[in-house]
């Protein structure tokens, strides 16, 4: 990759939204100021699979236990990178990969999240916004 090319990446993505972090509280604190840690046992690996993942307080270095979304989110669309709700519908064209030709087959809905710019396809219902469903 050429110099130029290389600067020219990098101004894009320093100007691209960052991703947000999650609403996660430390249980002891209640500080929002929490990031994701490490899998260190086996337990970790085990809660892990049932979405209960680990992560640590920044404010008091309390190492706890959570979902990364609340359980009745579970069911609606959600990016399976960030875990983002609020996704837009795209064209199918634009989902990569192998087996989205499966997708297309189906006809699923092919959806885009913005801060983490994952494409998917999914079968699960979009969520609607409390606001949007107030107005109409």
């Amino acid at each position: 990759m050429p110099l130029a090319d290389f600067r020219a990446f990098r101004l894009f993505l320093s100007r691209r939204a960052p991703i947000s972090t999650s609403t996660i509280s430390c249980p002891v604190c209640h500080s929002a100021n929490s990031r994701r840690s490490k899998r260190r046992s086996v337990l970790d690996y085990l809660f892990s699979l049932a979405g209960i993942l680990p992560w640590r307080c920044e404010s008091c270095e309390l190492r706890f236990h959570a979902r990364l979304m609340p359980f009745r989110t579970l069911f609606y669309a959600h990016c399976g990178i960030c875990g983002n709700l609020e996704l837009q519908r795209i064209s199918a064209e634009h989902v990569p990969g192998v087996t989205a030709v499966l997708g297309r087959i189906l006809g699923l809905p092919a959806l885009r999240c913005e801060p983490c710019r994952h494409k998917f396809f999914s079968m699960r219902p979009l969520r609607r916004e409390k606001r949007a469903a107030a107005a109409a």
